[in-house]
């Protein structure tokens, strides 16, 4: 149990470790919806990094809790790859208003590929409390929500 507890938290503690100098870090500073525009920022711009570096930053806002699930980084990195492909390198980005209460918020964020086809995805971001992230916004959970009316059309 002792070396499980270990394992847990040195996966939780890694993000930070992982990003270079420069690439954004949980912040008290940011704002919901500032930490939605980095993580989808990220993964937009991901394709174009070395080492997955956008896929590093999204770890790293995820959650502990969210990291715990889904982690570590290389389980991460092949789940977004292999499920999730539409979030990577997508040509732009639309973002619906912010439902926020309390410590919680909800953004729909719509991604928009090349092929003309607009996928979208809720994310839900928690205010943590305790511990190293305290009063922090982090990713709790994205949800994919399918293609859009939009989708296929353009101007």
């Amino acid at each position: 149990m002792l070396l499980r507890m270990l394992l847990v938290s040195v996966a939780l503690a890694l993000p930070a470790s992982l990003l270079a100098d420069g690439d954004p870090r949980p912040s008290k500073a940011y704002s919901p919806q500032e930490v939605v525009a980095i993580v989808v920022d990220a993964l937009q711009q991901n394709p174009r990094t070395e080492n997955d570096a956008g896929i590093r930053t999204v770890f790293a806002f995820a959650s502990p809790g969210n990291r715990a699930f889904t982690g570590p980084l290389e389980r991460f990195t092949t789940m977004i790859k292999g499920g999730f492909s539409d979030m990577l390198g997508f040509r732009a980005s639309r973002f619906e208003p912010m439902k926020q209460e309390g410590s919680r918020a909800v953004q729909v964020v719509w991604l928009a590929q090349d092929s003309g086809k607009e996928v979208g995805y809720a994310f839900q971001l928690a205010q943590q409390e305790g511990g190293e992230h305290d009063g922090m916004w982090m990713t709790e959970a994205v949800v994919p929500l399918g293609e859009s009316t939009r989708s296929g059309k353009s101007i």
